[in-house]
């Protein structure tokens, strides 16, 4: 399967229908330049997706579910410190 994109002249793409229905995608996609070529592939789920027990964590800034964990675990570590001492 091919799909030919046109880029307008403010640098924006638009994703046909059929090839958004195809990779699954909502609201973003994540593209890999290698070698001058493109992959294109449905990015890891961010904390948007998740249920609201992340959300406090998130900020503004939208990190990977991952990243996410991982700066909860350090916020929780660093309020349970707080309150031992």
């Amino acid at each position: 399967m091919e799909y030919i994109l046109k880029v307008s002249p403010k640098g924006q793409v638009t994703f046909p229908k059929k090839l958004r229905e195809v990779l699954e995608v909502k609201d973003r996609i994540e593209v890999e330049i290698k070698d001058r070529k493109a992959i294109v592939r449905k990015p890891e789920s961010v904390t948007d997706d998740l249920a609201g027990c992340f959300k406090k964590y998130t900020l503004k800034k939208k990190f990977t579910a991952n990243e996410d964990v991982e700066k909860a675990v350090e916020i929780t570590a660093h309020e349970i410190a707080e309150k031992d001492n």
